[in-house]
């Protein structure tokens, strides 16, 4: 195994995310033209019209590639992750800010039924991981209900680009990823994307409110934002769909980090914040708040945020630490709240 990267990024609100990723030493040596389709080619098309991005640093591997994933200073767990996909595809990685896509290319249509499965994961490290969907996309927990990682919402398109009908399952600390081929054109391009995220449960507050659900906290929330709200500068009022909010992201009284955002969205389960022009992290940085229930009921806040501007190492570090407090604050101030 050889170490690819390590990243400690920050983001507004002084949320700090960082990761390692570990992939396999060992790249598969081989051609990627079949035929008069270039299957990287058409890979990188399928990443790039997915995601908006251009680009893309793909990294053929073997057909059994082992990937480590391994939070820095986050709530997340590390893990082993070993692919095996079907005869006549190709797996690529692809690191992201915050983890690893996992991409696999299908060259021509599976020979039989048992082929429908394309690609399994065999997750290694962790006890009996489960899965919870939070919007479209999925939270593995382990167990005990603790955060493993989030799963981004299953995707895969064919040579056409469209989209095609694709699904996961968690048997046996085995992910499957299952397409329903009907109508495609050769070769499909899929993708499981592993990110991490910070994530608090509330285990350990002990106030009889610990398995509120989403709704619940929200309600409170619209009775007063501010009264659980940790940074500055939050208003009492929920804050409405486009208004923009002035925060100040320094964790001390007497000094100013101004941290400008808007509402970009509003969930039934959360809401997202958008950077605007003078925030430190840099215009566009976003910031999303997501509430959820485990099965064992436990309350989590999941906070997630890409970031246009790093401040380096140093800087990045002291936020890291800083934001594994502030939205544990924000958890436990909702938890106490009388009204909840």
């Amino acid at each position: 195994m050889k170490k690819i990267s390590s990243i400690s990024l920050a983001f507004a609100l002084t949320l700090g995310l960082g990761f390692s990723v570990i992939f396999g030493a060992n790249a598969a040596v081989a051609s990627d033209d079949f035929g008069e389709v270039n299957i990287e080619d058409a890979t990188e098309d399928a990443v790039e019209r997915y995601y908006g991005e251009e680009g893309v640093d793909l990294k053929i591997e073997t057909n059994d590639a082992q990937f480590g994933l391994s939070p820095e200073g986050l709530d997340g767990q590390s893990f082993t992750v070993t692919a095996d996909i079907p005869i006549e595809s190709t797996l690529y990685s692809d690191e992201t800010q915050t983890g690893a896509r996992l991409i696999t290319t299908i060259h021509s249509e599976p020979l039989t039924s048992t082929d429908i499965a394309t690609t399994s994961y065999e997750i290694d490290g962790i006890a009996d991981p489960y899965l919870v969907k939070v919007d479209d996309a999925y939270k593995m927990l382990d167990a005990n209900d603790r955060y493993v990682v989030d799963l981004a919402e299953p995707w895969a398109v064919d040579a056409n680009g469209v989209s095609l009908s694709t699904e996961y399952r968690l048997e046996d600390n085995i992910l499957t990823q299952t397409i329903d081929y009907t109508g495609a054109v050769f070769p499909v391009v899929a993708d499981p994307a592993w990110n991490y995220s910070v994530d608090h449960a509330s285990f350990y507050l002990i106030t009889g409110k610990e398995k509120a659900t989403p709704a619940r906290v929200m309600a409170e929330l619209r009775r007063c934002f501010n009264c659980s709200f940790p940074v500055a500068g939050a208003p009492k009022a929920f804050p409405a769909l486009n208004q923009n909010i002035t925060l100040n992201a320094s964790p001390f009284s007497f000094t100013k980090i101004p941290a400008p955002v808007r509402v970009s969205a509003i969930v039934s389960n959360g809401f997202n914040f958008r950077a605007l022009a003078g925030h430190f992290d840099g215009k566009d940085s976003t910031i999303n708040f997501r509430f959820y229930n485990d099965r064992s009921g436990w309350l989590h806040i999941s906070v997630s945020a890409h970031i246009k501007v790093d401040r380096g190492a140093a800087a990045n570090a002291v936020n890291q630490a800083v934001a594994g407090e502030t939205w544990a604050a924000f958890l436990a101030n909702l938890i106490r709240r009388p009204a909840l």
